[in-house]
């Protein structure tokens, strides 16, 4: 487990922007294989500091951020919902329990919020980090795609 590691929820998006490098880094490992570019990753995630009630964390070691959640809050007949978008880590801080301070700050975060449920999509490939943090399938929900593109 890494040592010296605080959480901090991001107060401006100055803050999430330097996640930037970081996002891309995780994700064009495997098992994403993605192929974000500065522009574009840029793009999603101030798409996301933009969306009503965002709410993120990060991980930072050395004055260094080393990992990322964040997400949003939307209303829901049963109470309010966190819809996690993205949760990454620094490929050289993988496995060393980052991803777990993350998630336990934001479920305590959100449980003084009164907020007692937290949706997000994963692969497969990593479906067992989420369910050793408590998440289940849900059986009655099936994540479909349109695309119009042929790759």
């Amino acid at each position: 487990m890494e040592k010296d590691i605080r959480i901090e929820r991001i107060a401006s998006i100055e803050v999430f922007e330097k996640c930037t490098q970081l996002f891309m880094d995780a994700f064009k490992s495997a098992p994403w294989n993605d192929n974000w570019t500065k522009e574009t990753a840029t793009a999603l995630l101030t798409c996301y500091y933009n969306t009503p009630q965002f709410m993120g964390w990060v991980a930072i070691s050395a004055n260094r951020i080393i990992g990322c959640g964040a997400g949003n809050v939307e209303p829901h007949y049963s109470g309010e919902i966190f819809y996690l978008r993205e949760l990454f880590v620094s490929i050289e801080s993988q496995k060393a329990g980052v991803g777990k301070r993350l998630m336990a700050a934001l479920k305590a975060d959100l449980q003084l919020m009164g907020i007692k449920t937290i949706i997000l999509f994963t692969g497969k490939t990593i479906f067992d980090f989420y369910t050793r943090s408590g998440f289940k399938k849900m059986d009655e929900i099936v994540m479909m795609i349109y695309s119009d593109n042929n790759s």
